[in-house]
């Protein structure tokens, strides 16, 4: 039996290691999952590459296959938020996180934009602190640094996640990251995760699409996803739920159409 190819943000990783060895010990399809920003996989993709099934941490990067005739439709199927990772030092644990971000002591880090959806999401952090705090925002969009996301940023060493490593190297003091990793940062000890003011909290939408290539399996993996048992798994990694109502018949189904 051929291997059902997918590619996943790597923000999925670990949700998406226990999904899919469930969804093997269910169907008996095995699934080989590539993880990396979904910006870079999205390219991959447009270039020729042919996973069957992709899932992005945000929905424009699916879109942009449906537009290029590639993939059907997009399935919005989880939701998470952005969080402040900081270095565990009473000078970033104490102040609230609106004053950290405008201090300009402070080195903030953010994954690259349009290559990783995280880093369009920290842009939008900004956009909203410029509009809060007139001058604060754009002041942190020119300071911040890209650490890691793209083609051209150094690789986080295996087994390492993103936040806590570019802390523990001092390349950051604060990291805006996505708040599903708040259980699997809460065992390193020198950072501690806080949560975005409410005048700053960015919700984000993955969206899943079934390339054209696309066979039963992976629309099998796609009903999976969706319906309850996945739904259970994806949440237990940190991941929020998708509201019912965003879930078409279609993807319940496992249709293309």
């Amino acid at each position: 039996m051929d291997k059902l190819v997918i590619f996943a943000a790597g923000s999925l990783r670990l949700a998406f290691t226990p999904l899919l060895a469930a969804f093997e010990q269910e169907t008996g399809h095995q699934a080989e999952a590539t993880f990396g920003p979904a910006g870079l996989l999205r390219e991959r993709i447009e270039q020729g590459e042919q996973p069957q099934l992709f899932a992005s941490a945000n929905l424009e990067h699916p879109q942009r296959l449906v537009e290029c005739g590639l993939a059907c439709f997009v399935q919005p199927f989880a939701r998470n938020r952005l969080c402040a990772t900081v270095r565990n030092v009473p000078a970033l644990t104490a102040p609230d996180v609106l004053t950290l971000l405008c201090d300009p002591q402070w080195r903030v880090g953010i994954s690259t934009p349009l290559a990783d959806p995280s880093g369009d999401y920290a842009l939008q952090v900004f956009e909203r602190l410029e509009r809060l705090l007139p001058g604060q925002g754009s002041a942190l969009s020119r300071r911040a640094l890209i650490l890691v996301g793209g083609a051209q940023t150094a690789p986080i060493p295996a087994g390492r996640l993103a936040a806590e490593y570019v802390i523990e190297q001092h390349q950051a003091d604060i990291f805006l990251g996505y708040a599903s990793y708040a259980d699997a940062l809460s065992v390193y000890p020198q950072v501690t995760v806080r949560r975005l003011p409410a005048e700053l909290d960015i919700e984000a939408t993955y969206g899943l699409c079934l390339l054209n290539n696309a066979s039963p399996a992976a629309q099998s993996l796609m009903k999976f996803i969706l319906a309850e048992q996945g739904q259970r798994i994806l949440q237990r990694s940190g991941l929020l739920a998708i509201p019912a109502t965003e879930i078409s018949a279609g993807g319940l189904m496992g249709e293309r159409s």
